[in-house]
């Protein structure tokens, strides 16, 4: 007996960056969380629901979203070998394949790969740049604390030319039937 969803997902988490790694188009798809919020309360596209093999009823429920429709989202190319070290395949459990995508996103920042939004101010006080500093900047305006980044194993979303589903799954209901994490 199938059991019922619970609000899980981009409206509860406490995101500022969202990634969607999408294995079969070897895409990543990055933007603000807020402008997923935006886009899904719109109402404009529909609300499906998503399974695990194994679990007789819908998993989850998410939006499908072209990420062309998120504003300020961003699709970034990583290097092929990245994507055949980490071998992403369809049939490993949910935890596999989000600890593969998070190893993804971090190779990627750890070489400056992974847009993160930014605010600068250009420095005036002459003292400041003659010590070597013209420009100060501020990730996501957030100031003194970290930013902070989802990543969703999204495996075959992404643009329906390069094989994807035309989409992104933004999810906003769940249930763990089988404790994975």
């Amino acid at each position: 007996m199938p059991q019922p969803l619970f609000d899980y997902g981009i409206q509860t988490e406490k995101s500022d960056i969202r990634t969607h790694v999408c294995p079969t188009v070897r895409r990543v798809y990055v933007y603000p969380t807020e402008s997923g919020l935006i886009i899904i309360e719109k109402g404009n596209y529909p609300l499906v629901p998503g399974f695990q093999p194994g679990y007789a009823g819908p998993t989850s429920e998410g939006y499908l979203v072209p990420p062309d429709d998120i504003p300020y989202c961003v699709e970034l190319k990583f290097r092929d070998g990245a994507w055949d070290h980490l071998k992403f395949r369809k049939e490993e459990s949910t935890s596999e394949k989000g600890r593969k995508a998070v190893l993804l996103v971090k190779m990627m920042l750890k070489r400056g790969l992974l847009p993160i939004p930014t605010e600068s101010e250009i420095v005036e006080e002459r003292d400041i740049q003659i010590s070597g500093t013209d420009i100060f900047v501020r990730a996501n305006s957030l100031k003194e604390r970290d930013v902070h980044i989802q990543v969703k194993c999204d495996f075959d979303g992404g643009r329906k030319e390069l094989g994807g589903t035309g989409n992104l799954f933004l999810q906003v209901k769940e249930i763990n039937p089988f404790g994975l994490y």
